[in-house]
């Protein structure tokens, strides 16, 4: 069986700077691993329209690398939301459940 030399240093190569690639940076960063990221567009995760959800878990491994309550400082919670087809008419109407699961 041949040994695995684990004393030669590596870069992990990052591709794309949404939420998944810029959460990999950091860990990396923190663990201090050489990374390169790779994004396409001009500036890192720009505003084009979407939105980010974040769960109970996202939010754990945020607050473990130290960066939740920086990001929750930047966010506008939702308030309201409802469904469209592409036409724009409605599959479902305006609801405000979001307020109902913050509250909770």
């Amino acid at each position: 069986m041949q040994e695995v030399d684990n004393s030669r240093n590596f870069r992990v190569i990052i591709v794309g700077g949404g939420i998944a690639g810029l959460t990999l940076a950091n860990a990396l960063q923190h663990a201090g691993i050489d990374y390169l990221l790779l994004e396409a567009r001009a500036d890192i995760a720009p505003q084009v329209g979407a939105s980010i959800g974040l769960g109970p878990n996202g939010s754990r491994i945020l607050d473990q690398l130290g960066c939740y309550n920086d990001i929750m400082a930047l966010t506008v919670p939702i308030a309201y939301t409802a469904s469209h087809k592409p036409d724009g008419s409605l599959i479902r109407p305006k609801t405000d459940a979001f307020q109902l699961v913050q509250a909770r």
